[in-house]
């Protein structure tokens, strides 16, 4: 037997194959006095779609020039992952965000998506969200091809990611031999699906992707089209207490225990069920007329639709003294501005202000266009490039409630949680949320009625020429130009009964239910929604358009960009040791033009009609608003890789980088009077401007060992000076309006700081074990990341830390691979993180550690048909948050089960 020399037999043609791996794997040998005169047939390892994909993402890491990450796809459209976030999570130091039970967005080294940036094909696009975070469910993952996340910039990158960027890529076709035509359809099961009402087609959902590659007139021109579809139910379960009030709190003197208590303004129960619709599509068209000139388009579409019930109650806690509470379970608080000795209230019997069902809906579409034309010449010493290109984004999402009231007279509730984090909620007896006599129909409530665009025109030159300079074999230089503008129109109203509000009328109340629901809190009044609008409502509409909450909650931001860079690639030796790498410098000029309205004026009063003693309080009228800004970076960057033997390399790695303020930050609005009552960050609603971006001094260093074809060891420490932050702070400014001072609650620039961290990883296939146990293999890592920084300060809680922060981030998985079948268990895990917050209804809660395992099985029937099956949380993970303006661990809040996914899919591919 021949030994495996993995590194060796890669350079070398395939002259056998191996299937299976067992203790008597076939092999060629020859005789000792063929080995003479005979080549030697090497042992080929057979390896699975996702041992190669792994190979691929290792190969695209060893060659880079910077520290970077990587997925490819283990076939034309087939990432390893069910979803592009899931593959990315899976790798060193990053983390996913969940909507709904999906994952949405992807933090880097433990810092939230407002200090990354993600591009596709090497553009910046255009976002959905009113920050500048991207949504990654607008990615099928069968349209990606591949994924690189860049940890350390180089000057010729886009500039705009503190934590790092994510770069997207499609097909390029010309990278085929031979056509390719594949085809993937999927079934999904969602466990929760199937007992709720709402949920669509009983929880059953469908997925599908076609992908056509080819080549023509003697392989210049290259065609690749793509379409990805999906309709996913909606089905999700959640109970929450709210917020305990920072600056006001919800405060009882408690005459049995001699002392006062605060208690959550409230709390709510939901069950969410309806349908998630997806269609993607990308074309690519390569056309290279000669080994000097390429042109190439790609295009890309993505409409994502969410179309959602929401159905349930909630209630509101009175204060009043004459109504006392029962104390059940407290913790001391943590707030600073209470009398000496208060105590939380976490579980206790307390009267009821107000108890609601709610019947509500939720619809939302995004929309994605992106597209450039790139050009590449070369000529003898030169590359030239050039890049045009347009992306543009357009969101429609409205959200109402319509709400009933309970007139049941002096209602009492007790609450308290199960022991894990989750909401109990009983009525006393008598009172009812579904007995038609006790409830009537009250209002409604839409916030908002929205539609948000955002659009990125850009343009890009660059040239590169050889040299023989010493250690420098190439210079880089280029200038990049684009215009950004985002805007948001909202209208935000309540409505209130016109007609028939004596009752209920029973015929609209409709089976809605959830049979997986929890028997710990009580039934709930399902309506048939739209009849009960237009027939107590008369309609959806409007009362008071274009008042002053509508003109505040809208904004426009227009943003120009002008960068030049130029950069020296490196190739040389130390002491005998290939030594390679760039240095460069990247200039860049910002200038923003943000509009929206104020509020800065206090109601009047006059008198009406004058002399008569009548006077009436009139509301201030919110006036538009424009403030331009600007502000100029030079970012230098160095990249080293010194290869220490032809298996191991350290990298080390410098650079100033740059992240720029959430574009809704940089609204102009301001509400004194909002700013005065709820001032905390995710209540107030004003912005900054004036604001700059996140700037960081990093330094990476890095060990990689490539101890055998496909296989690593990796260590990486880093370490990120912040020169300036935003963070979002009560008070933060005091303004005089006719002679009186108000704080005004801002997004704000601070500066010093630090986050730092580091990460491990290991990857290896056991191919050396003996039989089917040689198809083994395990990828793992772990990052550990901290900062001093604090994002949010409450007026009077603990200010708390960067947003999207955990501690600790771990990834594991085990595969296997033997004669067509492939298993897979991974698991990720993430510590507990502070949640991003928003300028208008954010959260400042802590997301609680989460821990999420998944399995994966297929089956290739032939070289050309693939068979799978997909679990999501197989041990049925929930969601939860605490601690909302407190951070205090013992307020539970936030408590949602999405339970778990079976998925079960074909893939054939020509």
């Amino acid at each position: 037997m021949y030994p495996v020399d993995l590194k060796h037999y890669a350079s070398h043609t395939i002259l056998a194959t191996v299937v299976g791996l067992t203790a008597q794997s076939a092999f060629a040998q020859q005789s000792n006095t063929d080995e003479a005169s005979a080549p030697a047939l090497e042992e080929v390892v057979v390896m699975g779609r996702y041992q190669k994909s792994l190979q691929s993402a290792l190969e695209q890491k060893r060659d880079s020039a910077s520290l970077i990450e990587a997925i490819s796809a283990e076939d034309i459209g087939q990432l390893p992952d069910v979803s592009i976030t899931e593959s990315l999570a899976r790798l060193p130091g990053l983390a996913q965000d969940r909507d709904r039970g999906n994952g949405s967005q992807i933090s880097i080294r433990g810092m939230g998506g407002q200090l990354g940036l993600t591009t596709l094909n090497g553009r910046e696009v255009a976002t959905v969200e009113e920050d500048r975070n991207i949504r990654y469910d607008q990615f099928p993952a069968e349209l990606i091809n591949a994924a690189q996340v860049y940890k350390t910039p180089q000057a010729k990158l886009a500039e705009g990611g503190v934590s790092g960027t994510i770069n997207l890529e499609t097909v390029a076709p010309l990278d085929y031999d031979d056509r390719v035509v594949a085809l993937g359809v999927r079934g999904s099961v969602y466990e929760l699906g199937s007992a709720i009402d709402d949920a669509a087609n009983s929880g059953v959902g469908t997925r599908y992707s076609a992908s056509y590659i080819d080549q023509f007139a003697d392989e210049t021109l290259g065609v690749a089209i793509g379409i990805a579809g999906q309709d996913q139910p909606i089905a999700t379960q959640r109970a929450e207490l709210w917020n305990y009030g920072d600056t006001w709190h919800n405060t009882q003197w408690n005459e049995a225990e001699g002392q006062s208590y605060n208690a959550p303004w409230g709390g709510s129960a939901l069950v969410r069920g309806g349908e998630d619709s997806r269609i993607g599509g990308m074309a690519v068209i390569q056309w290279q007329p000669s080994d000097n000139v390429e042109l190439a388009y790609d295009f890309f579409y993505s409409r994502l639709e969410i179309d959602e019930e929401q159905r349930g109650f909630d209630f509101n806690i009175d204060p009043a003294y004459e109504r006392q509470w029962q104390v059940l379970d407290s913790v001391p608080t943590r707030y600073t501005n209470d009398d000496a000795g208060p105590q939380d209230l976490i579980a206790g019997r307390v009267g009821l202000s107000s108890l609601r069902n709610l019947n509500e809906h939720f619809s939302q579409t995004d929309e994605l266009i992106s597209n450039g034309l790139k050009l590449d010449w070369h000529l003898e010493r030169w590359d030239l490039a050039a890049d045009i290109s347009y992306s543009e984004t357009n969101r429609d999402r409205e959200w109402h409630s319509v709400r009933t009231s309970n007139t049941s007279s002096d209602i009492f509730a007790t609450f308290s949680d199960d022991g894990d984090g989750r909401l109990v909620f009983g009525l006393d007896s008598g009172v009812s949320l579904t007995d038609l006599s006790q409830n009537q129909i009250d209002n409604i409530t839409v916030q908002p009625r929205a539609t948000g665009n955002d659009s990125i025109g850009a343009i890009m030159l660059e040239a590169r020429r050889e040299l023989d300079a010493g250690i420098f074999n190439g210079v880089s230089f280029g200038v990049r130009y684009s215009d950004r503008e985002k805007s948001q129109d909202a209208q935000i109203w309540d409505q209130f009964v016109t007609a028939n509000s004596s009752g209920i009328d029973p015929s609209l109340v409709i089976d809605a239910n959830a049979d997986d629901y929890w028997s710990d809190l009580p039934e709930y009044l399902t309506l048939d929604r739209d009849a009960v609008i237009n027939q107590y409502f008369g309609g959806l509409a409007n009362p008071t358009p274009g008042d002053n909450n509508d003109l505040l909650a809208g904004w426009n931001v227009t943003e120009e960009i002008t960068a030049a860079f130029v950069q020296l690639d490196i190739a040389t030796s130390v002491a005998g040791l290939p030594l390679t790498g760039n240095i460069g410098v990247r200039a860049v000029s910002t200038d923003n033009s943000s509009s929206g309205y104020q509020l800065l004026n206090a109601s009047t009063w006059v008198e009406q009609p004058p002399g008569s003693g009548n006077w009436v309080e009139v509301p201030p009228t919110a006036s538009p608003v424009t403030v331009d800004n600007s502000y100029d970076d030079v970012l230098p960057s160095l990249n080293l890789a010194l290869d220490l033997t032809n298996d191991t390399i350290v990298r080390f790695a410098a650079a100033k980088t740059i992240a720029r303020a959430p574009l809704d930050f940089l609204s102009p609005a301001v509400d004194l009077s909002q700013d005065q009552y709820a001032p905390n960050p995710g209540e107030s609603g004003s912005g900054n401007p004036e604001l700059e971006p996140f700037r960081a001094t990093q330094v990476d260093l890095s060990y990689e060992w490539y101890f055998a074809e496909g296989d690593s060891v990796a260590a990486t420490v880093y370490y990120k000076h912040m020169d300036s932050y935003i963070a979002r702070q009560a008070g933060a400014k005091t303004i005089v309006v006719d002679g009186s001072e108000y704080s005004l609650s801002l997004p704000v620039n601070g500066s010093g700081g630090y986050i730092r961290g580091y990460e491990l990883m290991y990857q290896q296939a056991f191919d050396f074990l003996p039989g089917i146990l040689g198809g083994l293999g395990v990828y793992a890592n772990y990052a550990y990341t901290e900062s001093n920084i604090k994002q949010g300060t409450p007026l009077y809680a603990e200010p708390f830390g960067l947003t999207g922060l955990s501690e600790h981030v771990g990834t594991a998985t085990l595969w296997h691979y033997h004669k067509g079948f492939e298993s897979r268990l991974s698991y990720n895990y993430r510590s507990e993180f502070q949640r991003d917050v928003n300028r208008v209804q954010g959260e400042e809660g802590v997301n609680a550690a989460e821990g999420y395992l998944d399995l994966s099985l297929s089956y290739e029937v032939n070289d050309n048909i693939k068979v799978l099956l997909q679990v999501q949380n197989l041990t049925d993970e929930p969601y939860k948050v605490y601690g909302l303006e407190s951070n205090n661990p013992d307020h539970y809040n936030k408590y949602e089960e999405f339970g778990q996914r079976y998925v079960v899919g074909i893939n054939w591919k020509l």
